[in-house]
């Protein structure tokens, strides 16, 4: 299970102890209001969260060992002697020893200090050997804690070894050793700078939140700053690369996109990639923020309108440990650039031509102020799908794909009148209260719009409300859900002010029509097409302490006529394809190349070797994409350049079906779904 930390952005005071002349360590104390602020947090999580722990003294007595393996994932900086001591616990009281956190931190952080100041020791000292079989264990999970220091020097030493050998073979020029070792002691350096700015503030956020992970992974903590920088997020006037980012691991972490913004329009930036250094474009030096507080990779992520930002990563989608970067045109995130798109694409289908719509739905949005203002003229997502629904009924449109894909939710509100646009009154979603109470929630005034046949399609990333109108349509039997398992958040969370800053508490959970939760399991589409990667390795499931999956009585709802019968018969078409097409065959074989690249254990430090992987993968790559486009009459490339060239060149902006496999086959799914379906959708009770 991951390890997820959302730490909040902080800005305050700090307190900082010499030692010598060379090197500056923390000694963080506590202050007294944080201990009263400390059981204002406890009482409010332990009483109104919606699922009520059962042995908090489980929590508290435990707590220390948890928050050292939070921040020691690893196992690099604690040794097994140190982490019994620190975790060692007699506290029988109701709340955890803040004061022992505090300890435990102070300690990380120093230790963080001391190995990398080893780390540029060793750069200004060692004359590294790449051409020997070193390897750097890329796997902790099967790590024992190391028995002494001398064991974690040497991954000290191995990681910096790696860190320079990375710096080496992503430079295609002549390359300049003592270059790269300044450069890499350069980014060391500020990662001190940075560890040296953390505060009081930083210390409490930090164990809170620790705690009330082990509610829930949405449940956090924020300080004032941190809900501050909260609303701007949620009002999207920030002016940057439009991703929401957590801290993981050490690693500043993409938790999501906002629709619209460069990072999601670039294609290039997803959901668990890895920020590993940032660039202001024009600049010389890039700055590593390995480490760092997640305010000041913010700060310095964030900019004006038209400026452009460099960001070293690592893709959680890659086979390879290499890393890539990624050039960004800073922008602010505008309603409009979420907004609904569409196309019509006139389809061979046997012997007729048909209409096929495609709309794209990026999130459920809706100008709460104009709302609230009830201006008749207010910007939603369903007043514009509504739009486009009646001109493809005047144009005749014969069918229908809704592309949820990405689209991590919004307004619940819109998602019950999005839904309506479909299946017309009825409930949408159950939700049941912390209280125990449940209600059902939907749009009692609703006309269906479009009568005709539907295809919703998601991935892991269609959360929340999208999986409450994906639910619904599956659950009426409206329509066929084509793609991947969708992200399984089924919760709601609530802000509430504390004497100082506010506490996000999930407080209730939704339910489809049919009694199951949306809570971990996700949408489970009709007909799942192949995926490049492991879903699993993300969503809400793969999180430590996501609430468990369950169910609830099912509420009547009518039913329309998408069968067992319809689905198998599209299932069976499906399958063959899956034997034949050379555009999911193409995706099968980059799922084979993933699967044999991602439980490796070990990463080689030997730069022949890794110029060698480099080059196979980039040779591989090439070879599967030119046998997908021989097998479909397309001209081939003649080396990966020219490979790259194309892909910089494609219009992501627009809806596509050439270099969208999955739009593509989605099509071919409906074209299907249009010939087994039954000429008129009739509807029944249940």
């Amino acid at each position: 299970m991951k390890r997820y930390l959302y730490i909040p952005v902080i800005l305050l005071s700090l307190c900082i102890a010499k030692v010598d002349a060379k090197y500056e360590f923390l000694n963080i104390y506590i202050d007294k209001d944080k201990l009263e602020l400390q059981e204002e947090i406890i009482l409010k999580i332990t009483s109104e969260h919606f699922f009520e722990y059962k042995d908090i003294t489980e929590i508290n007595s435990n707590f220390q060992r948890i928050l050292i393996e939070s921040l020691d994932p690893n196992k690099t900086y604690f040794t097994n002697d140190e982490l019994n001591i620190y975790a060692s616990s007699n506290n029988q009281e109701k709340i955890f020893d803040l004061n022992q956190s505090f300890k435990i931190l102070n300690f990380y952080f120093n230790r963080l200090i001391e190995a990398t100041n080893f780390q540029i020791e060793t750069l200004q000292h060692e004359d590294f050997n790449f051409y020997k079989n070193d390897f750097l264990d890329i796997f902790a999970e099967d790590n024992d804690w190391q028995l002494s220091k001398d064991e974690l020097k040497n991954n000290w030493y191995l990681t910096t070894k790696s860190d320079l050998l990375n710096e080496i073979i992503s430079d295609t020029d002549d390359i300049d050793i003592d270059e790269k070792k300044s450069a890499l002691i350069k980014r060391y350096e500020s990662r001190i700078k940075m560890i040296l700015q953390r505060n009081n503030e930083d210390f409490f956020s930090l164990v809170m939140n620790t705690y009330t992970n082990q509610f829930d992974p949405h449940s956090a903590y924020l300080s004032p700053q941190n809900a501050e920088d909260f609303d701007m997020q949620m009002s999207l006037k920030l002016e940057g690369i439009g991703a929401l980012l957590g801290i993981e691991d050490d690693f500043a972490k993409v938790v999501s996109l906002i629709p619209g913004g460069p990072a999601e329009k670039s294609k290039e930036i997803f959901a668990d990639d890895k920020i590993v250094s940032i660039r202001q474009y024009g600049e010389k030096d890039k700055v590593e923020v390995i480490g760092w507080r997640i305010d000041e990779i913010v700060k310095l992520i964030r900019g004006d309108a038209g400026s452009k930002v460099e960001l070293e990563v690592i893709s959680s989608k890659s086979d390879s440990p290499e890393r890539k970067i990624v050039t960004l045109t800073r922008e602010e995130v505008k309603l409009e650039e979420q907004a609904a798109k569409s196309k019509i694409f006139n389809l061979q289908n046997n012997e007729k031509n048909i209409k096929l719509g495609v709309i794209e739905l990026p999130a459920f949005y809706i100008d709460f102020n104009a709302w609230r203002d009830r201006d008749p003229d207010f910007r939603s997502s369903s007043k514009d799908v509504e739009k486009i629904l009646v001109d493809f009924n005047e144009q005749n449109v014969d069918a229908l794909i809704v592309d949820l894909r990405g689209n991590s939710g919004g307004s619940m509100y819109e998602a019950n009148r999005l839904t309506g646009l479909f299946i017309a009154s009825g409930a949408t979603v159950q939700v049941k209260e912390s209280s125990g109470s449940i209600r059902p929630w939907g749009d009692g005034r609703a006309v269906q719009v479009w009568k005709k046949p539907l295809g919703v399609l998601v991935n892991r990333y269609s959360a929340s409300a999208s999986e409450i109108f994906a639910g619904a349509i599956q659950d009426y039997k409206r329509g066929i859900i084509i793609g991947h398992r969708t992200f399984g958040k089924g919760t709601v969370q609530r802000l509430d002010d504390l004497s100082n800053g506010q506490i996000k508490i999930t407080e209730s959970k939704f339910y489809r029509v049919n009694g199951s939760s949306t809570q971990s399991r996700g949408i489970t589409p009709d007909v799942m097409l192949p995926s490049t990667w492991d879903i699993e390795e993300t969503g809400e499931s793969s999180l430590d302490h996501a609430l468990p999956w369950d169910n609830i009585k099912p509420i009547r709802h009518r039913t329309y006529n998408v069968d067992n019968y319809t689905i198998n018969n599209v299932l069976d078409s499906f399958n063959l394809r899956m034997k034949m097409d050379p555009n999911l065959q193409y995706l099968l074989r980059l799922r084979e190349r993933y699967e044999e690249q991602k439980n490796k254990k070990k990463l080689s430090l030997n730069i022949k070797q890794r110029k060698i992987d480099k080059e196979e993968r980039k040779e591989w790559l090439l070879q599967v994409e030119n046998t997908r486009r021989s097998l479909l009459g397309i001209d081939t490339f003649n080396n990966y350049e020219e490979l790259e060239n194309f892909r910089d060149e494609i219009d992501q902006s627009i809806i596509n079906l050439e270099n969208d496999h999955l739009l593509n086959e989605s099509t071919k799914i409906m074209k299907d779904f249009i010939n087994h379906e039954k000429m008129f959708l009739i509807s029944g009770a249940a």
